[in-house]
């Protein structure tokens, strides 16, 4: 068994919570559900990106009924996860990264954190100003869809 540090970024841009959670293969998912408010977790990937350049792949639980429940909100934080994956991987034709619901970054077993750790995101905002106006366009269509 394997321990595995987790980061829960909930929607509303509340502080980050880091917890260490054992598991086979993975943190326990029955650990999980509790912490980002789901009874159903979907496994989606991203990749987490230090401010001096280094970057790892990540693992993000998400809750699969998010986008069905009243008062569904993107998270932005883990959508940023998601781009920083999709924009390696797909370039400029990259589907759209975002992510509804609370959210449980999960980090390869070697890597640690601190419990009092505070997720650097570059001293930037979380959506870079070239990639704002990419959000505020999918918001756009999926309101006029809605």
């Amino acid at each position: 068994m394997k321990t595995y540090s987790v980061m829960i970024l909930k929607a509303d841009d509340s502080p980050a919570e880091i917890h260490h959670i054992d598991g086979t293969g993975g943190p326990a998912f029955d650990k999980i559900y509790p912490l980002i408010n789901a009874s159903m977790i979907e496994i989606a990937q991203g990749r987490w990106v230090q401010s001096d350049g280094q970057a790892i792949n990540v693992d993000l639980f998400c809750d699969e009924e998010a986008l069905l429940k009243a008062d569904a909100q993107i998270n932005h934080r883990a959508s940023h996860l998601r781009w920083h994956l999709f924009k390696n991987k797909y370039g400029a034709q990259m589907p759209d990264p975002r992510l509804a619901g609370d959210v449980a970054v999960v980090f390869p077993p070697r890597i640690k954190l601190d419990k009092n750790w505070t997720p650097d995101f570059h001293g930037q905002p979380l959506v870079h100003a070239e990639d704002a106006e990419i959000f505020a366009a999918a918001d756009k269509v999926a309101s006029i869809i809605d």
